[in-house]
């Protein structure tokens, strides 16, 4: 790879070839007879070029087919390659609808159809018969026509996010879900999911390959019971956007996903009020005993929170800033401070807090603690090294 071929000959005679690595030019077709000497080839890597599927209707022993900006034909082909493991169509431009026969693949490990813009159909049941699914790719400018009933608006039909529930395997998962209606009732992300990388709405938000547990929500309405659908106890990075209908980001039910959040940043919703109610555990629960809420959040920014009266509501001692590096705070009109005094003392690690546009802000660190513990008299961020302020004439 990496150095494009202008040409290529009628066919290649090697018979014990495992692993072919080609680069063609935009428009190149692969001739129909290329692969007929290598019926050894267990990994092919195509990038441009064209090729039709069926010239590789002998290379039965193909374990890994990645094509990467190529023009793909003759898909149905793939019911000749029962022992591929890793599927790649990537920003392949030509494909508008997988083959049935993909659900054939029983060991199939991974599906990536990153980038398909034109993919508008994946029949019913499709990903739901592949049971040995560990990696599925469909969240950047590709495949978002998930259907609930299974029958879509032009009378064909279209995957349902509940077949997800069938792959008792997959690990990791990138999907983009254009509207609310697509999430079926009473549906829940499979718990077996490692790293995800979600987006729900139609605002077009650039993913990748998941390296963590990511939800993007942008420009959609959203209900507390749908968020709580979309929530994983695994979630590290949350970003949302011009949501409407949403008061209390996370409410106490949710306390539990806490423990792992690293990143937070909310703009532009104009309804809401507060970001983390925190709740209290049971009394003398293993989760009273275990819990440290925040502990892992290094990053929040919030910006254009009208409504937005407090950051966190609630009993703050099961609370901890430990990892809590960068704070910033921009365009919110009513809140009134930033920190309790309790809070204030766990943050050990706070570098950068940015504070903009805040016309009621009063107090970074709140006068008063409302849990009246002993406040020592002196406060300080031992590793602040930047802090902006501007437009708090209040503060």
């Amino acid at each position: 790879m990496g150095n494009k071929l202008a040409e290529l000959p009628e066919g290649l005679v090697c018979p014990q070839r495992k692993v072919l690595l080609l680069e063609l030019d935009d428009g190149m077709n692969v001739p129909d007879k290329f692969f007929e000497g290598m019926r050894e080839i267990e990994v092919l890597s195509l990038k441009g070029g064209c090729l039709s599927l069926q010239s590789l209707e002998l290379s039965t022993k193909l374990q890994s087919l990645v094509l990467i900006r190529c023009g793909c034909k003759d898909l149905i082909w793939l019911r000749k390659m029962q022992r591929l493991k890793i599927l790649v169509f990537k920003w392949c431009l030509s494909i508008e609808e997988l083959p049935d026969e993909i659900g054939e693949l029983k060991e199939l490990r991974l599906l990536d159809v990153t980038g398909c813009q034109r993919l508008r159909r994946i029949p019913v049941n499709l990903i739901g018969r592949l049971k040995k699914l560990e990696e599925l790719l469909i969240g950047h400018r590709s495949f978002d026509g998930w259907d609930v009933v299974g029958c879509d608006s032009t009378g064909g039909m279209n995957a349902s996010l509940k077949e997800l529930n069938s792959l008792s395997q997959l690990a990791v998962l990138s999907l983009r879900i254009p509207k609310m209606k697509c999430i079926p009732r009473d549906f829940v992300f499979p718990v077996s999911l490692l790293k995800y990388d979600m987006i729900l709405g139609n605002w077009l938000v650039a993913g990748g390959y998941p390296t963590t547990t990511r939800l993007n929500l942008a420009g959609t309405s959203l209900n507390a019971k749908t968020f709580e659908q979309l929530v994983l106890h695994k979630l590290e990075s949350v970003s949302v956007t011009d949501c409407g209908d949403v008061f209390t980001l996370f409410p106490a039910r949710l306390r539990q996903v806490l423990k792992n959040l690293k990143e937070v940043f909310v703009e532009s919703c104009r309804s809401l009020e507060e970001v983390f109610e925190l709740g209290e555990a049971d009394e003398g629960s293993s989760e009273e005993k275990e819990m440290l809420l925040l502990s892992s959040l290094t990053e929040l920014r919030l910006r254009g929170l009208p409504e937005l009266k407090c950051i966190w509501k609630g009993p703050t001692r099961h609370v901890s800033f430990q990892s809590f590096i960068h704070l910033s705070l921009n365009s919110l009109d009513k809140l009134a401070f930033i920190f309790t005094p309790s809070l204030a003392q766990s943050l050990p690690k706070l570098e950068v807090l940015f504070i903009n546009n805040c016309g009621e802000l009063k107090h970074i660190i709140r006068e008063e603690d409302g849990e009246r513990e002993i406040i020592p008299e002196s406060l300080c961020f031992p590793e602040l090294k930047t802090i902006n302020k501007s437009f708090c004439d209040k503060l």
